[in-house]
């Protein structure tokens, strides 16, 4: 900063343009002070400073992955489960497979009810195994909903159908009824059965 202000002092006194004088005084000196107030105070240097924050951050979260987090994970999985003995492994896998088989038992409980409801109801079967629930009253409420929809459904279709037909079954086009043979005689019936055949 001196030797700025003794070449300052030197054009003044030499007569330099004012321009280049003041050019001069404007400059400031790089030292530890001005590029703080530079990286804290101007808005580039603050973009400049949050740009290598970033960066530090990114390294410091990808070394963290790369080389800290598997040895935590590992120690925590090690806590958790410790190194099992032949003895502690067997009785795990026969716990595992006691939770197995009680939940099968209760599954096929529970289709069991199931299907006695639905042939009780006169339910499709074959849509049973999809209304079980987690335990008999869910199942009981499941199939109580299935039922109330099913006949809902079967309403509906047979409405629909006697909308269509009406409700007597002579009325129907499809289903006229035929000559009654009970009152013809048998040469009648001979006759008109001989005339279907043509």
């Amino acid at each position: 900063m001196d030797k700025l202000k003794e070449v300052i002092e030197f054009l003044k006194k030499n007569n330099a343009p004012a321009e280049l004088i003041t050019q001069l005084e404007s400059l400031k000196t790089v030292n530890l002070e001005s590029v703080k107030e530079f990286l804290e105070k101007d808005e580039a240097g603050k973009k400049y400073l949050q740009t290598l924050n970033d960066a530090a951050v990114t390294k410091g979260i990808l070394t963290f992955k790369e080389k800290t987090m598997p040895g935590l994970i590992e120690d925590e999985i090690k806590r958790k489960f410790p190194d099992e003995t032949e003895e502690q492994k067997k009785l795990r896998i026969l716990t595992d497979d006691q939770a197995k088989l009680k939940a099968e038992i209760k599954r096929k409980d529970l289709l069991n009810k199931a299907t006695t409801l639905a042939v009780e109801k006169k339910l499709p079967l074959k849509l049973v195994e999809r209304f079980l629930g987690d335990d008999e009253d869910a199942t009981i409420k499941n199939m109580e909903l299935f039922e109330a929809e099913y006949n809902a459904g079967v309403t509906a279709a047979v409405d629909a159908k006697f909308k269509e037909n009406g409700r007597e079954p002579g009325n129907s086009p499809q289903h006229s009824p035929g000559p009654d043979y009970s009152k013809m005689s048998d040469d009648e019936y001979f006759k008109h059965r001989m005339s279907e055949k043509k």
